[in-house]
């Protein structure tokens, strides 16, 4: 789109320089060499290669090609935009190669724009007329990044076709440039989704280990996003990282569980485990994927998790087991999956002595403290942080619905005016 505008305005300004200049005003040397790019820019959306070389034939040549450096108008990009193979070759035949990689007003360049376009054909043309291959714009973008995230994988391809090698002659030194943010031309391609040329980019042996700047790669952002068949790809290699920590602690296991969590779908947290991804990591809170899991909305990530080898009695920096942190967190499905479990400790208390009941009542989630006395959590249980039980609490928080609920379920009556409180 911005491309597209920048045509039009440039048009608009071509028609009022030429009538200016066709209305008798007398040009001074700049206004003259407006003039003559204004021509040339008519030639270009004419598609007029004969007459680009007949402007550079019969004016000052020199002048005009020095003015083109600091353009008002940009041919060279007009042309590989609208994929003019002749007037781009023209251009190209005739123009220093330093002015192939000339910035237009959003700071890309030639060879960017035929790659955000996946013009084939100007890519080769300016790439054989030297345009830079290796310049970025201002987000960091190169021409091979602009075309992974366009998703044009002949583009790609033809790019990688011009890159220069390290010295084992394997990899392409440009295919692993990051931009501001540290994502990689691959990264680019997962999150568009375009998945022919994350397979392009990986058949050429991307870096598929480098982290941005939040510390993602490419397999914690493909699980992120649900990129199914990208993530298939990337286990797949042999030198995968499956068990990389990024800046925010997450492993892919983790992420996984989350996006199971958030779309009721395990297929790619199946996957990881059958890729033997560890399940025991730990976040900064200490949590693992099972954990992180105890404290989403469902129980799918918790029954495949728990099925792949996870440690139910695994705890977090708090000493919370994934019972506590399901009941803590309102999780009811879960909750039931993890109770079914043999050997489950309904009652283990944490670092604070508070066992998944107390978290319950303190959170006031009425339903999960019904399931957890139907599955036997003591209710008459002493903790010191309110020197009396969960009753004690439920009536120090004024909750009276908390209280009929212990109550009902054979809580014992060791507060005082309990049964008013009821009432």
């Amino acid at each position: 789109m911005m491309i597209a505008n920048s045509l039009v305005a440039a048009t608009d300004s071509v028609s009022d320089l030429l009538a200016r200049t066709g209305a008798g005003v007398i040009p001074d040397d700049n206004t003259e060499m407006e003039r003559l790019q204004a021509h040339l820019m008519v030639c270009v959306y004419a598609k007029d290669a004969s007459g680009v070389r007949s402007i550079f034939s019969k004016s000052d040549t020199d002048k005009l090609i020095a003015s083109l450096g600091a353009p008002r108008y940009f041919p060279v990009h007009t042309a590989a935009v609208a994929d003019s193979g002749a007037v781009l070759n023209a251009l190209v035949d005739i123009l220093p190669a330093e002015l192939l990689d000339t910035r237009d007003e959003n700071g890309l360049t030639p060879l960017m724009c035929a790659a955000r376009h996946g013009h084939v054909a100007a890519i080769h043309t300016l790439l054989a007329g030297k345009a830079s291959a290796d310049a970025t714009d201002q987000s960091g973008y190169s021409a091979l990044m602009w075309a992974a995230m366009s998703g044009f994988v002949d583009a790609v391809k033809v790019l990688l076709g011009y890159e220069v090698y390290a010295d084992d002659g394997v990899h392409p030194l440009g295919i692993d440039r990051q931009d501001k943010n540290g994502d990689t031309a691959l990264m680019l391609a997962i999150r568009a989704g375009h998945y022919d040329v994350v397979e392009a980019l990986v058949a050429r042996r991307a870096n598929i280990n480098v982290a941005n700047a939040a510390g993602e790669r490419a397999l914690s952002v493909a699980v992120s996003l649900g990129r199914r068949r990208a993530i298939r790809l990337l286990c797949e290699q042999r030198d995968i990282d499956l068990n990389a920590v990024d800046r925010a602690g997450l492993t892919v296991m983790m992420r996984a569980a989350d996006y199971a969590d958030r779309t009721y779908d395990s297929s790619i947290l199946n996957l990881l485990i059958g890729q033997n991804a560890r399940t025991d990591l730990k976040d900064r809170d200490g949590c693992s994927a099972l954990l992180r899991a105890a404290k989403g909305k469902s129980d799918i990530a918790i029954e495949h998790l728990i099925a792949g080898g996870a440690d139910i009695h695994a705890t977090d920096s708090k000493g919370c087991t994934a019972v506590a942190l399901a009941a803590k967190h309102n999780n009811l499905y879960g909750l039931r999956f993890l109770l079914k479990q043999r050997g489950v400790r309904i009652d283990a208390r944490d670092d604070s002595g508070r066992t998944p009941l107390f978290h319950a009542v303190e959170a006031e989630h009425y339903d999960i403290v019904n399931e957890l006395i139907l599955h036997g959590a003591d209710s008459r249980l002493s903790y010191t942080v309110i020197d009396g039980t969960v009753l004690t609490l439920a009536q120090h928080r004024g909750d009276r619905r908390m209280v009929k609920l212990l109550l009902g379920n054979g809580a014992g009556n060791d507060v005082k005016d309990t049964a008013a409180l009821a009432g």
